[in-house]
């Protein structure tokens, strides 16, 4: 019976992605008709504790989506994903990265941290330790900052001392 609990398990897996990836507010409709691909190192999954983690050189996609990071955690509960926490590795040089492409026009959103935390339910993004996110040509920088996905509404606050919040907003051109 040991490969009928293990295809349990991936099933459990597979309806857990299938809830994870499509949720972000601004995606491409066409982003949630895609398969779900995942590649790590090491896969656990603890069907009693709702979760799931993934280590060593993560790399999730579905249709323009992408998320990579040195390790991908995902906590669920009655079978619905409610968090989604994607980090780097101390040592590491590369942070978290997130992306996807939003609408038709090719505008993507780009997030990049040491610690990308996404409340799905509360549709919220937390980037967490050099945070940046790029909304189209508009770019958003500092060491804490959320993002409102619903709203677009992006807050963010410096570790303090000489570290500030940067902002670069490129005005839209007017119509000759």
């Amino acid at each position: 019976m040991k490969t009928s609990h293990s295809l349990t398990t991936h099933l459990r897996l597979a309806l857990y992605l299938l809830t994870l990836l499509p949720t972000f507010s601004y995606a491409l409709e066409t982003d949630r008709e895609q398969p779900i691909k995942i590649q790590a190192d090491a896969a656990m999954v603890d069907d009693t504790k709702g979760s799931s983690v993934y280590k060593g050189n993560v790399i999730i996609t579905q249709g323009t989506l992408e998320v990579t990071a040195d390790e991908v955690e995902i906590f669920t509960a009655d079978s619905e994903v409610i968090q989604i926490i994607a980090k780097t590795d101390k040592d590491s040089d590369v942070l978290a990265h997130y992306q996807q492409q939003t609408n038709e026009a090719m505008d993507m959103v780009i997030a990049d941290a040491q610690k990308i935390t996404y409340l799905v339910q509360e549709e919220r993004l937390h980037l967490t330790g050099d945070a940046r996110l790029q909304q189209a040509q508009d770019v958003f920088a500092g060491q804490l900052l959320y993002y409102d996905l619903a709203r677009g509404i992006v807050n963010l606050n410096s570790s303090g001392g000489s570290d500030r919040v940067n902002m670069t907003i490129i005005p839209k051109k007017s119509s000759p």
